[in-house]
């Protein structure tokens, strides 16, 4: 049987996986120079390069031309079990929250908007754009729509500090109780490259949320443009008893 060999870039993201972990490095940390590293292990430039390109890929580096590779922090998870809110579930990573408000103003339903919060169309929404920064670094840009007549004058209320799901619940009442979630891939326009510092047409998560109030009305429908780079999307898997599940479909079945 052939022996196998280790491609060189994968002996060199070996190595600097090693290096990071020997080294201690920090998020916000530099690495040494492609020419030091590539001397002190004996590979080839575009060997490193190769690698480290690939780390960069996979949101462990982040290369600031002209000046390096860096360190960054890792990715925040996103957790589809529960209903938190951004800020409620990045605080639990230790991880900080910051919010531009890009726009929020009052728009008419189209026929995609009338059809899920069952209304005619012109039923009037607010459409609140905001970016979503972690630890400083844009992540995620929302596009939310909440009907106006359960949230008057909601754009005189602060959307940049703290959660949305706050301001709902304490200013008018709106708990909410459950949501389901869709989650695809798409491609960054060039307005969101800008705001979110990525390049055009690079992949993005597209995550389409639904959350519903106490009383089961739909009060907020989300969409949502984020970075793989510097986000994972994680899920707990639990089997079930095929009795049960019968049981929990059919309630009066003997």
């Amino acid at each position: 049987m052939q022996e196998y060999k280790p491609k060189p870039r994968e002996v060199a993201g070996e190595l600097l996986e090693s290096y990071l972990l020997e080294q201690k490095l920090r998020p916000g940390d530099r690495l040494p120079s492609e020419r030091d590293l590539s001397k002190a292990w004996g590979l080839s430039r575009s060997t490193l390069r190769s690698a480290l390109a690939r780390m960069e890929k996979n949101g462990l580096l982040c290369a600031k031309r002209g000046s390096g590779s860096y360190l960054t922090p890792p990715k925040y998870t996103r957790h589809l079990q529960g209903l938190q809110s951004l800020s409620q579930s990045a605080a639990e990573q230790g991880r900080v929250v910051t919010t531009r408000l890009l726009s929020i103003k009052r728009v008419e339903c189209d026929k995609n908007l009338a059809r899920h919060f069952n209304r005619t169309l012109g039923y009037l929404l607010y459409k609140i754009v905001r970016l979503r920064r972690l630890d400083g670094e844009p992540v995620m840009l929302e596009t939310a729509y909440i009907p106006t007549e359960r949230v008057g004058n909601l754009e005189k209320k602060n959307l940049e500090t703290g959660s949305l799901f706050k301001v709902l619940e304490k200013e008018y009442g709106l708990i909410p109780k459950k949501g389901e979630e869709k989650i695809g891939i798409t491609y960054a326009t060039a307005d969101e490259a800008e705001l979110m510092g990525i390049r055009e047409d690079a992949p993005l998560f597209w995550i389409v949320s639904q959350t519903y109030d106490q009383w089961g009305r739909l009060m907020e429908y989300c969409h949502t443009a984020a970075r793989p780079d510097r986000l994972r999307i994680a899920s707990v898997l639990e089997r079930r008893d095929p009795a049960t599940e019968e049981r929990r479909r059919r309630p009066n079945a003997k």
